[in-house]
């Protein structure tokens, strides 16, 4: 592997490594004339020591590398005559950074990544499927409807961020190494999408409540305050993150790793979390009473599969994200298990959420009978009457309307 010269340090604009880089010449010493030895340098990986000549030096792994083992360590060679060893094919310094890579850890994550990506495009497509869905039905246009289409989107920007973010970020050092703007717009993107997820979710189980306990509910002042806790919220929370981040210490390597930052994101979603189940709890406990009051005339089937759902869903989308400040050390099986769990779990989001919301929600199946049903009776009707069929755009028109 070869070693970046220092003018690449400084072209890099990474305040990072620079800082690195003036941190390991400080207390350089002066080159002497009398005695040979490799001076202090900084290849943009790791600081080399002075070193005698026919010596061979040794410096631990960054840990801010993607696929590097700090644990691990790095040689460089220094020469009789008191030069770094340059590689033979470029004539710079190189040093050793092969030993650096934990293959079956790179192939694992690799893998993990992989998974990753797969997941989120089988959840981005269920629900790219399932608001074609509610927007073709105008019979599926109300406030509860609305709420799933907002999660929806939601959802669906998040994964797609995601996909781009292990595409173009994850698999590629150069633009880690960067830390521009392009790749901690993009992290701040997932963030706002993962606020705006849980904040859907508590607007899923504050209707439901609402829908249930409070007597009178007017649907458009209720949409007003949804947009604002769903998408005002989020959008609050990260400016606050952002500018908080901006202004610490945890700014490299596009802003990837976890920080004490983040505690502005996490504590509003627990928060969301622990009041969604709260609600869907009592909106439990009243559908109960209801059934058990009124077993003539119980609540509609369509508000006890959506509180159904719901129960499911809450848990679903809360149980990893407090976990992740208790992750597993690194390395060990319980991490191996952790990763797999996550990868299930966050990636099939999208598709959970689609089959309990979308393909499984009796007002969509309501809506194809519907459709189907007025398909049969124009065409028996133009049959009848002309003796030819109604042309199939017009029969989508007209149950559509």
């Amino acid at each position: 592997m070869s070693d970046p010269a220092a003018a690449r340090v400084h072209d890099s604009n990474t305040l990072f490594l620079i800082e690195l880089r003036q941190k390991c010449l400080k207390n350089a010493k002066p080159v002497n004339v009398t005695q040979k030895f490799c001076p202090r340098y900084f290849d943009g990986y790791a600081c080399w020591e002075e070193t005698l000549p026919n010596v061979t030096a040794f410096a631990p792994c960054p840990n801010y590398v993607v696929g590097f083992d700090p644990y691990r360590t790095a040689f460089k060679n220094c020469l009789s005559d008191g030069t770094w060893y340059r590689h033979p094919d470029t004539g710079i310094q190189w040093a050793n950074y092969t030993s650096c890579v934990d293959v079956d850890d790179y192939e694992f994550r690799d893998l993990i990544n992989s998974l990753y990506i797969f997941g989120y495009s089988v959840s981005l497509a269920a629900l790219l499927t399932s608001l074609l869905i509610f927007f073709t039905f105008k019979t599926l246009r109300c406030t509860r409807i609305a709420i799933h289409v907002h999660l929806f989107i939601s959802l669906a920007l998040n994964n797609l961020t995601w996909i781009i973010w292990y595409k173009t970020v994850v698999q590629d050092l150069s633009v880690l190494q960067q830390n521009g703007i392009y790749c901690r717009s993009l992290h701040v993107a997932l963030q706002f999408f993962m606020v705006a997820n849980y904040m859907w979710m508590f607007c899923e189980g504050l209707h439901l409540h609402m829908a249930l306990v409070v007597v009178f509910v007017n649907d458009v002042y209720a949409m007003r305050w949804f947009y604002a806790i769903g998408w005002g919220a989020p959008a609050v929370l990260t400016i606050v993150y952002v500018s908080w981040r901006s202004n610490s210490e945890d700014t490299t390597q596009c802003w990837m790793h976890e920080s004490h930052c983040q505690w502005v994101l996490t504590v509003p979603v627990f928060a969301s979390i622990l009041t969604s189940l709260l609600f869907l709890m009592n909106v439990m406990r009243v559908l109960l009473t209801k059934l058990h009051r009124n077993s003539t005339n119980p609540a509609p089937i369509g508000v006890r599969k959506a509180v159904r759902a719901a129960l499911i869903l809450v848990p679903l989308f809360g149980i990893h994200y407090i976990l992740i400040p208790y992750r597993p050390k690194h390395k060990t099986t319980v991490e191996t298990i952790y990763q797999i769990f996550s990868v299930i779990l966050v990636s099939t989001q999208g598709l959970c959420v689609s089959v309990l919301f979308c393909f499984a929600n009796v007002d969509v199946h309501g809506a194809f009978h519907k459709y189907i049903r007025r398909i049969k009776r124009r065409g028996t009707t133009h049959t009848n009457v002309t003796g030819t069929t109604q042309p199939v755009q017009s029969q989508i028109r007209d149950a559509i309307v």
